[in-house]
């Protein structure tokens, strides 16, 4: 899902937010990409994390992660990801990142992003038809 959202917003980057239980992803949550210039930038719109994030309280999950998409970067966390990281509010948050850099192999990872800005990869299975 994120990647087939990742290919309908191209040229411009996407955003959104994960949810689920037990560290595994029920639902992707689209928000709308509010950044000046989306084609390089993502910010996600402040009105769309606050209704996502209460309907995720309201349905008993768990925020598991926030995504965006590099379009002809590779799926790694940009300086500006990093210092503008939304999880540091949810600090067991993944940020994934889906590259749509080769069109016909689209790749997606995930992060953990400290608050100092450290940057580890995190290990993470994809089930066909998932995310």
């Amino acid at each position: 899902m994120i990647i087939a959202h990742a290919r309908e917003g191209f040229p411009h980057e996407i955003c959104g937010i994960l949810s689920g239980q037990n560290g595994q992803v029920e639902t992707v949550h689209e928000a709308t990409n509010v950044a000046p210039n989306p084609r390089i930038r993502f910010s996600m719109d402040p009105k769309d994390i606050l209704r996502i994030t209460d309907e995720i309280d309201d349905g008993g999950r768990e925020l598991l992660g926030f995504y965006h998409s590099h379009c002809h970067t590779q799926a790694y966390p940009s300086p500006t990801d990093v210092a503008d990281w939304p999880g540091r509010w949810y600090p067991d948050a993944l940020a994934f990142i889906c590259s749509l850099m080769d069109e016909e192999r689209p790749l997606l990872r995930a992060f953990h992003i400290a608050e100092d800005g450290q940057i580890e990869e995190a290990q993470i299975e994809i089930v066909e038809g998932s995310v």
